[in-house]
């Protein structure tokens, strides 16, 4: 089974932030966790996790520049991205390739709808990728725990090479995370989910109205 850089931080959140009993801003996704952990960092640590991956794999290019109010990161897709690097990259892969778009409008796009979308990013994982797993298994599986060593390395020389990127990278996620805030349905949506359901409902609709065309023409 092939784990995302997202899901890894979700199945060792120990690995990737420090403990917060809040029970707003701490938060833990399965009942044998004991304690809770930040929820801004796990956020973090799944985007950066992510992307730091696709940029040593050759996906994606990040640049830091000059905005109105300060500095921005921009992201470009150099080809497409497989499922194996995750939901998250869904709207990144949604992306014209080779155009510069500002990476909060990139992320946006896979990130659920909720009152905390930091918290509940975590929980759309385990809905979209983790389903049907078992965790503890995937979690005492000696090539998913190297796999997690191997990406948390690639992760943190990647936040030492840049430390102002990775500055920025956050304020961008919080951007994103601005604007998918809102209320959260019984199963967790991102923009990009509504998007094609919508679109799913008008192939469905015009088919049907194809049909009946045709039905009243051979009359």
């Amino acid at each position: 089974m092939r784990i995302s850089p997202g899901a890894l931080v979700v199945l060792f959140l120990e690995d990737f932030a420090k403990e917060n009993k809040s029970i707003k801003k701490g938060v833990n996704y399965f009942k044998w966790q004991k304690k809770r952990y930040d929820a801004e960092e796990i956020a973090y640590s799944i985007v950066g996790m992510t992307l730091s991956r696709l940029v040593r794999d050759g996906y994606i290019r990040l640049e830091l520049k000059k905005g109105l109010f300060g500095k921005k990161v921009v992201i470009t897709r150099l080809k497409s991205i497989p499922n194996e690097y995750g939901v998250i990259t869904r709207g990144i892969n949604s992306m014209q390739p080779y155009k510069e778009v500002e990476l909060h409008s990139a992320l946006f796009l896979s990130f659920p709808v909720s009152p905390f979308p930091a918290a509940f990013l975590g929980s759309y994982i385990i809905q979209e990728e983790l389903k049907d797993a078992n965790i503890l298994k995937l979690r005492e599986d000696p090539e998913i725990v190297l796999e997690k060593e191997r990406t948390k390395a690639i992760f943190e020389t990647f936040k030492m090479q840049d430390v102002e990127l990775w500055k920025v990278i956050k304020k961008e996620t919080d951007k994103a995370f601005n604007l998918v805030r809102g209320k959260k349905g019984w199963v967790l949506y991102s923009p990009l989910d509504m998007l094609e359901n919508k679109n799913k409902k008008k192939k469905g609709t015009d088919e049907m109205n194809e049909k009946h065309k045709k039905s009243k023409n051979k009359e």
